[in-house]
């Protein structure tokens, strides 16, 4: 696998896929620093393949003092090609890679044979400098059929400020003679191979690697993240924004969430070079499907009661809480089932983020035949605040989140015991809560949302903010194209 530009997609990786819905759950903004940065680690590999064409042999003839003779350089290798400077900045239509002072060197085989009598030939090296080229490469993004990202370069112009040949062995004081001419053929043979292989770096390695970014990402065995692309990139003078459609689906039956996402603020900072926006629809979209799966159901058994837990399930220990249960059914083991009966709902402002869960407790009392009855169920809404952070996992970088009880309430739903006071149940639920409910949640939350990047990109001291409606991650990055060394060295 042959990535001459692979810092190139590395960055913009994110920008691509299918267009389908109008506001994203997802948004990813690459700077102009962050743009400088991409091309300032392609530039060794660039440099490094276009020093490695081989330039078409070059035929042609030309008058001389001893009449018209037909030359040949045959064996063009250039070497040492440098590009000291160098920029790719966004524009209205896509990106222009601008690559200018650039020098190189070279050498080739020239003989020669006069076309008349006496037919005199000859043969030697000839050694090529150049400088002063510019490059000029434009380049737009798209998506393929099957929504991957696509990069595709649109046009290449070429400049030369000078090039300079010096013939070697046999009657090379002939050749230097009409140097300017054979450099001049050089020349154009030089525009149209430098460009055609710059052109098709980006177009054939860029692609390759655009191709390994999974626009669907396989969570678990129950959900999927799709980041397919919903609009057309945007492009300033100053940055590029693409907004992708970042939403859960269940892999079993996939299908809409029956929300949609809310409008994100205008990029208002470009201090950092990628600024990524996550929505809470996006995290909303995450519970909507674990409640369509089912999964969020969650029974105690008595064993799974710590000793120092308030209470044990077994209706004694409720004798003073719930007279009615005692009563009902002395001395009998109990089984809690706890049930989430909506999507649990995520609500991002500046100053917080909240985690509400809407769910049930059936209290059932074991028979010792092992067969249950429901003696009564609570209708319990949790509240809780959820510190946001980010981490790396080994190539990943993940926000995620940690929750604490801010507070519940909870109702009689039902009972086959009668009515009874839930206030001395307060203390118990709130255990309850916070040694399993919570914990269940976290296990999700902690797990959190994992932000799609290259292998060997990495971010560099990133920083979460908190909006109306999102979390917004912004950080530099940094790049170890560690797997080049297979192709270059």
């Amino acid at each position: 696998m042959n990535r001459v530009l692979a810092p190139i997609p590395t960055v913009l990786i994110l920008l691509m896929t299918a267009f389908v819905k109008a506001d994203p759950g997802f948004r990813l903004t690459v700077t102009s620093k962050g743009l400088d940065y991409v091309i300032k680690t392609a530039i060794p590999i660039l440099e490094q393949h276009l020093s490695n064409i081989d330039i078409k042999d070059i035929y042609g003839s030309a008058r001389s003092p001893v009449g018209t003779i037909f030359y040949e350089l045959e064996n063009i290798k250039l070497s040492n090609l440098k590009i000291p400077t160098y920029s790719m900045k966004p524009g209205t239509s896509g990106l222009t890679i601008s690559l200018s002072s650039v020098s190189v060197s070279g050498k080739a085989d020239w003989h020669y044979k006069q076309k008349s009598w006496p037919g005199i030939s000859d043969s030697g090296s000839v050694d090529i400098s150049a400088n002063g080229i510019t490059i000029t490469i434009s380049a737009v993004l798209g998506s393929d059929s099957s929504g991957h990202p696509t990069l595709k370069t649109t046009g290449c112009s070429f400049s030369i400020g000078g090039l300079h040949v010096t013939f070697h062995g046999g009657a090379s004081w002939l050749y230097n003679l009409f140097s300017d001419n054979i450099a001049d053929s050089l020349k154009s043979s030089l525009q149209g191979q430098l460009c055609s292989a710059a052109t098709d770096a980006i177009n054939k390695e860029a692609n390759h690697a655009l191709e390994t970014l999974p626009i669907v990402e396989k969570v678990d065995d129950y959900s999927e993240v799709n980041y397919s692309l919903t609009k057309v990139p945007v492009f300033t003078s100053t940055y590029i924004e693409t907004d992708h459609k970042g939403e859960f689906f269940l892999i079993a039956h996939p299908s809409e969430a029956p929300f949609t996402p809310n409008p994100l603020p205008p990029v208002n900072a470009s201090d950092k070079m990628i600024y990524v926006w996550i929505t809470e629809y996006l995290v909303n979209t995450a519970g909507f499907v674990y409640q369509e799966s089912g999964i969020l159901a969650y029974n105690i058994t008595a064993d799974q009661i710590p000793s120092s837990f308030p209470i044990s399930l077994n209706t004694s220990s409720f004798k003073f809480l719930v007279p009615q249960l005692f009563n009902a059914y002395p001395n009998m083991l109990m089984q809690l089932n706890i049930i989430s009966v909506k999507p649990p709902l995520v609500q991002i402002s500046p100053q917080m983020v909240n985690l509400t869960l809407v769910g049930t407790l059936g209290v059932n009392v074991v028979y010792p035949n092992k067969t249950e009855v429901t003696a009564f169920v609570l209708a319990v809404t949790v509240y809780a605040d959820a510190h946001v952070s980010i981490h790396a996992d080994g190539t990943q970088e993940i926000v995620s989140g940690n929750c604490t009880l801010l507070k519940f309430d909870m109702s009689l739903a039902s009972t086959s015991i009668g009515q009874f006071s839930l206030a001395p149940l307060q203390v118990t639920v709130n255990a309850l809560i916070n040694a399993f409910v919570l914990p269940q949640a976290n296990k999700y939350t902690m797990r959190g949302i994992t932000i799609p990047m290259f292998d060997g990109v990495s971010f560099v001291n990133p920083q979460l903010e908190l909006g109306e409606g999102y979390i917004l991650v912004n950080s530099d990055i940094n790049y170890k194209p560690s797997y080049w060394s297979d192709y270059y060295y």
